[in-house]
């Protein structure tokens, strides 16, 4: 269907480099990431400065959202490189607005981060809620939405007795970074 080369896209990265880690496959796709503290609205942020590819990054992020965060600023890497030369994407558009580049690269974080044979596998073995496969698989619940309903529309997921809410492409919109040293 219409989102096939995300998938492919982001399961190519798995295969080639075998890992779902997005902060190892920043540095092996040579990505420069920098830090930012005291962001209070700021989540994350992908630009190209001088055909150097930076994502610059909150420090103050819960682990569990800093990993699809950095999941999502590949995506835009992987998906939307061309646009960014000219364009930062960057808090105001990332998660306030619902445009095209920002549902695709939440669909290539799902597809990243999310296995499809575990969550499969989650789905035949009982977790029929998505707040228990979001909780067994360690992501942010909107993702595992996403993940069940792109599985579903490319064919690979025939039917689900999961239950799941309509997918949030805008999910991180009122996230804000913690203090750290509260976790």
């Amino acid at each position: 269907m219409a989102n096939d080369w995300i998938y492919e896209k982001a399961n190519a990265l798995v295969k080639k480099y075998f890992t779902r880690d997005p902060l190892e496959l920043t540095q092996i796709l040579n990505i420069h990431l920098e830090e930012m503290s005291d962001t209070t609205v700021l989540l994350g942020m992908y630009q190209i400065i001088q055909r150097n590819r930076f994502i610059f990054l909150s420090s103050n992020l819960h682990p569990n959202i800093r990993k699809v965060v950095l999941a999502h600023e590949i995506g835009h890497d992987q998906l939307h490189r061309k646009y960014a030369k000219k364009n930062a994407f960057h808090e105001v558009s990332v998660f306030r607005e619902l445009n095209h580049y920002e549902i695709e690269a939440n669909i290539f974080a799902a597809h990243l981060l999310i296995d499809d044979k575990e969550i499969i596998r989650l789905l035949e073995n009982g977790f029929v809620s998505d707040r228990s496969l979001a909780d067994e698989l360690g992501v942010e619940i909107n993702l595992v939405n996403l993940k069940i309903s792109e599985l579903y529309k490319m064919g690979k997921l025939s039917s689900s007795p999961c239950t799941v809410e309509r997918p949030k492409a805008d999910f991180l919109k009122n996230y804000t970074p913690i203090n750290c040293s509260e976790i």
